[in-house]
């Protein structure tokens, strides 16, 4: 019984996560055979590529097992005097949305996730005092400990960032001023274009002193080596959410009596 429950588990997991798969393997045969696609090539493509995808996968998938942790310490933050989290129970959709989770949020989270390094590189700029060479941005040939501490952090930062104001998204949970009866959209804030746009400037920016083509092909073939995680992360977190509502609720500890007034306009 067990097995087969399992079985059902994966099957459905990569029928939600196909377009990562696709991705990554067309990836994989075109840095093995043909040309230097994502900054790696010949047959260490292989090992090279499943790697940075496990490894980004895992680190991306970590937060969102912090998302109870979270929600309880955010609902300290946001149910405030007149302010209490409230649940739109009627507009709760439960379906897997396709549009949302295999391209408006992977490109959010990238977008995101450019935007945190670019800033921190400029940052280091400020620091140094000197202008950070392209390699720094670019993935190095060897494995570097400081930089990979930089990328989980920055990864990391990002999943946990964006999987919370998606679960009050997806949860459809709302901002309540309890005194004037206004009710906000918390993600909206974060918006859906504005990391996407600044993410992708921010780094385009870094690359000033090649030619713009090079540019845009350098952050073309960092889109690429994001996609797949970032979508394994989309997925991970609809499942999550699916799964553990009731305890999600429960921390952020949405108003229950403010619901009632809600469900009876």
């Amino acid at each position: 019984m067990a097995a087969y429950q399992m079985k059902n588990i994966l099957f459905k997991s990569f029928k939600l996560m196909w377009p990562a798969v696709v991705v990554l393997v067309l990836t994989l045969i075109i840095s093995a055979f043909f040309t230097r696609f994502v900054f790696v090539a010949g047959v260490e493509s292989f090992w090279k590529i499943l790697l940075r995808f496990f490894r980004l996968t895992i680190i991306l998938a970590l937060p969102i097992l912090f998302l109870p942790y979270v929600s309880s310490f955010m609902q300290y933050l946001l149910n405030r005097g007149n302010y209490r989290l409230i649940q739109i129970r009627g507009e709760r959709n439960h379906e897997f949305n396709r549009w949302n989770s295999w391209l408006i949020r992977p490109l959010q989270c990238i977008g995101l996730a450019m935007l945190i390094a670019a800033k921190f590189i400029t940052v280091l700029q400020i620091y140094t005092g000197g202008a950070i060479a392209t390699a720094m941005v670019l993935p190095p040939p060897h494995f570097s400990p400081g930089r990979f501490l930089s990328i989980t952090a920055i990864a990391m930062i990002t999943s946990l960032l964006l999987s919370f104001f998606w679960t009050l998204d997806d949860l459809e949970i709302r901002y309540s001023n309890r005194k004037t009866g206004e009710v906000r959209m918390i993600g909206k804030y974060i918006g859906i274009m504005l990391p996407i746009i600044f993410g992708f400037y921010g780094i385009f920016s870094l690359f000033e002193s090649h030619e713009r083509l090079l540019a845009v092909q350098y952050i073309f073939q960092m889109i690429v080596v994001l996609y797949p995680p970032f979508i394994v992360m989309t997925v991970l977190h609809f499942l999550y959410i699916e799964k553990h509502e009731p305890i999600l609720l429960g921390k952020l500890k949405t108003d229950a009596q403010f619901l009632l007034m809600n469900n009876h306009k």
